[in-house]
């Protein structure tokens, strides 16, 4: 397999990535007008447990192995990367059937004892096989990202998200006259076959791969099996697993208490549940959709700077990082912007629901910090640090805890309050990230190494397009045909304003995919002066 570079590979994902997003917050669109809130209440409030479990099942599995598989390559063994995948198959697949097993018999204690809503039992017990398929799945992820190959990893994904749409879509329509309830675990079910269309298709590539590519082969090192990759493995992925339980759990404590808290503060159990699907069902979702571009970078960034660090290259090491940084800020700091100005009207256009648009504006900031994170949390990861970023997320994940529980119940916040626990958690878990890789790169970042000063004008002055560009079309146009071009006038601002302060290079442009025609962009903006 061709090995990718930093770029390319983010791209890769990137793309499949915002496809899967996209498709994900535009089948919400149906499905939130079929269930109501309170059905996505529902169905969100099962959705936590089954990421909770996956994340400790399997969240570090594809950084895991892609470490290992990484490491047999710079040996140029590549039977030894095969054996660590079918090592690390065998574990999973009793690891995930175990895990799934806990939670369907643990079904009926988490609707009625965690949750306080026995009607999330049915999707609980829908989404329990999810977990083994899931399982399996990571491995494969985990070998092709050793290889720094991307690409059957991102087709996976799509698959994934076709296959569960479609079931959840369909399932949704044909069960609603059965209950609120039933149509719920409806939804949920879809999570089990998207998880068996993504495990097929990555079994297929990789048979082709093997069949193409391992035949010159011959192994170099003796036959490993459990015993040796299981403890190496281990050592890897329990800490990014236990990592990756964080977010879920903090799901989990929100379904928990956030509801509870509302009706603590005077609303009816039903208002509470509606409320809560509004943040976590739909506010929540639109959040998530920037994230995947952070995702694709903090996924690509885990080999690249493990191959320079393993290499004693500081200098490689700092400037990957750097790169993914400045990346960050200037595509998450703009979609921060944009979705906080913009929160009531994408709320009216995607699901009618001018009321979904106040949490939303409040999780807004959230992108920035959540991105930064994750990225830094990539960094670690690479340089051997697993463990860190989980520890920085869990005190992140208690103070918004602590945070969300007294919010709540202030009157002009109610479910607001949990949402600007959310961003304030995720701040505190980034600046733990940055300081903790400050040290461990011997001073080699500052917060300079952050650059905000000139994407935050060029994001400024998108604000203030995009008030004035909203303002002149509404009335005109109406609310949704409004939004849509008010949403692109304003990313074609962002990137105007970002070549007339200077705050683009060529080398942005230059890794990037796009033969010719990038060529020949990058070549136009030198010579107006509009690049460094």
């Amino acid at each position: 397999m061709a090995k990718q570079g930093l770029y390319k590979g983010t791209v890769i994902l990137a793309l499949a990535g915002f496809f899967t997003k996209l498709i994900g917050a535009l089948y919400r669109i149906p499905l939130a007008r079929l269930l109501g809130a309170e059905g996505m209440g529902l169905y969100q409030m099962a959705y936590p447990l089954y990421t909770m479990l996956l994340a400790l099942s399997a969240a570090g599995m594809p950084v895991a192995v892609s470490i290992l598989v990484a490491d047999k390559l710079s040996r140029h063994d590549r039977f030894g990367a095969n054996r660590v995948l079918k090592a690390s198959f065998f574990i999973m697949a009793l690891v995930g059937a175990v895990f799934s097993f806990a939670v369907y018999w643990g079904a009926g204690f988490a609707a009625n004892s965690i949750l306080h809503e026995p009607r999330a039992y049915y999707a609980i017990v829908a989404i329990a096989p999810a977990v083994f398929f899931a399982s399996l799945s990571a491995v494969f992820r985990g070998y092709f990202q050793g290889f720094q190959e991307m690409g059957p990893t991102a087709l996976s994904q799509i698959v994934e998200q076709l296959v569960r749409v479609a079931t959840v879509l369909l399932l949704v329509y044909y069960l609603l006259p059965f209950g609120l309830e039933i149509a719920a675990a409806g939804a949920a079910f879809g999570a089990v076959t998207g998880g068996i269309a993504s495990l097929l298709l990555l079994i297929i590539v990789f048979k082709r791969v093997r069949k193409r590519e391992m035949v010159n082969y011959r192994a170099k090192t003796p036959g490993e099996g459990i015993f040796s990759v299981g403890p190496r493995l281990a050592s890897i992925a329990l800490p990014l697993s236990l990592g990756g339980i964080v977010l879920p759990l903090m799901q989990v404590v929100d379904a928990s208490i956030v509801p509870l808290r509302l009706q603590a503060a005077g609303y009816s159990p039903s208002q509470a549940t509606e409320q809560f699907g509004q943040l976590a069902g739909m506010a929540a979702t639109l959040i998530n959709l920037p994230a995947i571009i952070t995702v694709a970078l903090a996924t690509s960034l885990v080999p690249a700077v493990y191959e320079a660090f393993a290499s004693r290259n500081n200098y490689l090491v700092r400037s990957r990082i750097r790169t993914a940084l400045r990346a960050t800020v200037l595509l998450m700091l703009p979609a921060s912007v944009g979705l906080w100005a913009l929160a009531t009207p994408i709320s009216v256009l995607l699901y009618d629901l001018a009321e979904v648009g106040r949490p939303l504006k409040w999780l807004a900031p959230g992108i920035l910090f959540f991105g930064l994170y994750q990225v830094c949390a990539g960094a670690l990861q690479g340089l051997g640090k697993t463990y860190l970023p989980a520890v920085h997320l869990l005190v992140g994940v208690v103070v918004k805890s602590y945070l969300s529980y007294w919010l709540v119940t202030w009157p002009f916040l109610g479910i607001n309050g949990a949402a600007l626990a959310t961003v304030i958690g995720f701040i505190v878990a980034f600046v733990l990230n940055y300081k903790a890789l400050k040290r461990l790169t011997n001073s080699g970042f500052s917060w300079r190494s952050i650059p905000l000063l000139k994407p935050g004008i060029a994001s400024g002055l998108m604000l203030i397009i995009v008030y004035l560009s909203y303002g002149c079309l509404e009335p005109v146009l109406g609310n949704n045909i409004s939004t849509l071009f008010t949403v692109v006038i304003g990313a074609c601002a962002y990137g105007i304003a970002l070549l007339i302060v200077g705050a683009v290079e060529a080398n942005d442009l230059e890794h990037l995919p796009g033969g010719p025609f990038k060529t020949g962009t990058v070549n136009v903006l030198k010579k107006f002066r509009l690049l460094k």
